[in-house]
């Protein structure tokens, strides 16, 4: 899949916005973990730390996709025909690009739904937390697009150089 700089910005905003989470989610474990030594537990860590990994779980899974890290089943796959491994693999992104509606549309639904539900300790509108889905959804099927178009173009021959990459 070709990445234009539009494409390679998005990735580096995900990436360091992904190890700001993590990093913040390990600070507030840590400050949990001293407040209770101390005998003074600090409750909102934890369900701030609840909102972050949500959607570090949900960008991660973007970012996994994109770049072909999230766990397949090639062992058959692999000892077909090139052609016939990327028409697999276009069949696989349409079926993955319909999925990834559902999320969007069921997952809008479920955010405007907790709109009013809030965190107990911090305030916080729990449709923060489920945002996650339909936003980390949205930027899934651009990628998924993407692999789409790109095996289409191998598959009609406008990608030669790419057809190694497609596998």
């Amino acid at each position: 899949m070709k990445k234009g700089k539009g494409h390679n910005i998005i990735f580096k905003v995900e990436e360091y916005f992904c190890a700001a989470l993590l990093c913040t989610i390990v600070a507030l474990s840590f400050i949990t973990a001293i407040g209770r030594c101390i005998n003074h537990p600090v409750s909102w860590t934890i369900e701030v730390s609840q909102l972050l990994l949500a959607w570090l779980a949900f960008i991660g899974a973007d970012m996994a996709f994109r770049s072909d890290k999230i766990m397949g089943v090639d062992i058959l796959t692999r000892k077909l025909p090139v052609r016939l491994q990327v028409f697999i693999r276009l069949i696989m992104n349409v079926l993955i690009l319909g999925l990834l509606y559902i999320f969007i549309r069921y997952g809008y639904t479920l955010c405007v739904s907790n709109l009013k539900r809030s965190f107990q300790t911090v305030g916080i509108s729990y449709a923060w937390a489920t945002a996650s889905l339909p936003v980390a959804s949205v930027l899934m099927a651009v990628s998924a697009v993407a692999k789409i178009v790109s095996c289409v173009r191998t598959l009609l021959g406008k990608d030669e150089g790419e057809k190694e990459d497609a596998v």
